[in-house]
């Protein structure tokens, strides 16, 4: 569900610190995927505190849709078309924030800061946030906007190089939405084609080629390592690398000669499979999501990297996140010890108490809503005039045209030389 850019209003004015503020949450494409979704759960909670919350996206799809989510979350999604330039996509973000008297302009990635905090040039107590909630840090976000990432490590880095305050939230769990939906746990065993006694290994993820296909691709061959006969893994999820990681599971149930691996496609919402797991592998919000069903998870990332949740893993994933890049020289062998480890019943059971513990004490939806109201409060009171805000705000803007006039150039003089390469937007990548 979509509706039109409004017009300007700017009746009411910013909102006195004991006042309901006026949140705009910038999403960066209408592709469902773990920040989108976490981004809609924060803007649910600080509606449901009595806030005002309104939501943009960039008008670029994904495999599926976040509007369904959206939707049930009782928000409207605006469109800002995605080949806007930096000028254009700026204005777009300035009428829409002022047709809601927004306070706070909150962009969930990096490439958006640019064109949030030019957008609040001349607006005298407006801010703009960036959350990044991907694994790395970047330097082209504005040094003077407030910066929200999603562990210590990458807090303690950026405090050395970013000129504004950096926060640490972790991305938040909706722990009651997420077991509301338990119920269909058994429904999506029969849909599967899940027998009572399989052992159901799951995966929800994007099937993308980057960070994602590497460690669902072990899966599958930790998966056949094992060959299990009750044990089944379940990806659900799609993505540019499906029909690549399709061939491998069939591939796979025909060397095993039973279909021991199963591709249900994209769910809109994934929570019944959840809860029909017995393990759960899985990076970032996905993890986390599992560990609020109780369920033991394997924590994949990059280059082979798996580390099973257990006490002596937790200072790890607090520090670093719940993702990796340390190199393993035999993935398939780490992974198949890591899972064959979990799918003893009892330890299972153990280390899903231990997770469902962990994510209500430092992951829960409410105590990171109210934190980020009392950041938004004291970046309103800390945020400079509205002639300073204006001269920072046109210094953004004027180099992230900059930049991207410079990489238009080099488009056309590498398409003369006939080297072209895929287009890169280039407000996407520095501000």
């Amino acid at each position: 569900m979509s509706e039109p850019l409004s017009a300007v209003n700017l009746g009411a004015g910013p909102s006195t610190p004991d006042q309901p503020l006026s949140v705009v949450i910038g999403l960066e494409s209408m592709a469902l995927g773990g920040c989108p979704i976490n981004a809609l759960d924060l803007g649910r909670s600080l509606r449901e505190r009595g806030h005002t919350v309104n939501v943009f996206a960039i008008d670029e799809p994904g495999p599926v849709s976040i509007a369904s989510y959206a939707e049930r979350s009782g928000f409207p999604l605006t469109r800002i078309d995605a080949r806007a330039g930096a000028l254009a996509r700026t204005r777009q973000i300035r009428r829409f924030a002022d047709a809601h008297s927004a306070d706070v302009i909150h962009v969930f990635a990096p490439w958006l800061g640019s064109a949030a905090v030019a957008s609040i040039g001349g607006r005298s107590r407006r801010i703009a946030v960036v959350t990044n909630w991907t694994m790395e840090n970047v330097r082209y976000t504005p040094r003077q906007t407030p910066m929200i990432v999603g562990t210590r490590a990458m807090q303690v880095e950026a405090q050395g190089f970013h000129g504004a305050a950096v926060h640490l939230m972790e991305p938040p769990v909706d722990i009651e939405a997420e077991l509301a939906g338990a119920r269909g746990a058994a429904e999506f065993r029969l849909a599967a084609g899940l027998a009572d006694d399989d052992i159901v290994v799951t995966i929800v993820s994007r099937i993308a080629s980057i960070m994602k296909a590497e460690s669902i691709g072990y899966a599958i061959a930790a998966l056949g390592r094992l060959d299990h006969p009750r044990l089944r893994l379940v990806i659900v999820g799609d993505g540019d690398a499906f029909d690549e990681i399709a061939g491998r599971a069939e591939a796979m149930n025909s060397r095993l000669r039973r279909p021991a691996v199963v591709l249900t496609g994209a769910l809109d919402d994934p929570r019944s499979a959840y809860a029909a797991a017995d393990v759960v592998m899985g990076m970032g919000g996905s993890a986390l999501r599992a560990m609020a069903h109780s369920k033991p998870v394997i924590v994949l990332g990059e280059r082979g990297f798996a580390k099973a949740l257990e006490p002596r893993t937790i200072p790890y994933f607090l520090e670093s996140g719940f993702y990796g890049t340390e190199p393993a020289a035999d993935p398939i062998a780490v992974l198949s010890e890591q899972l064959e480890s979990l799918i003893d019943p009892q330890r299972g059971v153990e280390l899903g108490r231990i997770g469902h513990e962990l994510v209500i004490s430092k992951f829960g939806l409410g105590a990171a809503t109210d934190s980020l109201v009392s950041m938004y409060r004291a970046e309103i009171r800390r945020g400079a005039g509205t002639a300073a805000r204006t001269v920072f705000g046109l210094e953004t803007l004027v180099r992230a045209m900059a930049h991207q006039g410079r990489a238009a150039t080099k488009r056309r003089l590498d398409s003369m030389r006939g080297r072209v390469g895929t287009p890169v937007d280039a407000s996407r990548t520095e501000g």
